[in-house]
């Protein structure tokens, strides 16, 4: 163990925390939120961006900025909600404990594939610049699992978005 290991496993323990603290539909909820913000905003934002267009004399670049970031917030904020409202039924049913220890487990993964992703930039950066040593990376018993989680939904997601082009204004 190094402190390489050290570090992601303070954040592995945090998002398992959270995760806890949270329950599992509201960790699933954030998680759908953030990658269906994403997803709706790159392929539909077109949509709002049209009526920005018909409404504001605004710059084609402006428009498609604040129709990005409108599509992004109204579909976390519905999704939320969304979990929360399941969250209170989970409750009501007794399910509550279930749902904390699941959405500790999933507050973990979710970490996990954060970091992950920015565990294969630092490999990038660190060939060219030696942020972290090759030796410390070799010894980590966490760095290789958690950048193979990275590499799986990053590749996913670069497949997706590759299958599905988006629509311009």
């Amino acid at each position: 163990m190094n402190f390489l290991d050290i570090i992601l496993g303070i954040l592995l323990i945090w998002g398992l925390y959270k995760g806890i603290k949270n329950g599992l539909l509201i960790e699933v909820a954030s998680l759908v939120a953030l990658v269906a913000g994403i997803y709706t905003a790159i392929h539909f934002s077109y949509i709002i961006g049209n009526y920005l267009t018909e409404k504001w004399q605004w710059d084609q670049s402006t428009i498609h900025i604040a129709s990005s970031i409108l599509t992004f917030i109204v579909v976390v904020l519905i999704i939320n909600l969304v979990g929360k409202l399941l969250t209170k039924v989970a409750k009501a049913v007794m399910l509550g404990t279930l749902n904390r220890i699941a959405g500790g487990l999933f507050g973990a993964l979710k970490v996990a594939v954060i970091i992950g992703a920015l565990l294969l930039f630092l490999d990038q950066a660190n060939n060219k610049l030696q942020i972290v040593k090759q030796e410390t990376i070799k010894s980590s018993a966490l760095y290789t699992p958690i950048k193979t989680i990275g590499e799986l939904v990053f590749t996913f997601v670069m497949e997706e978005t590759q299958e599905h082009p988006t629509e311009t204004l």
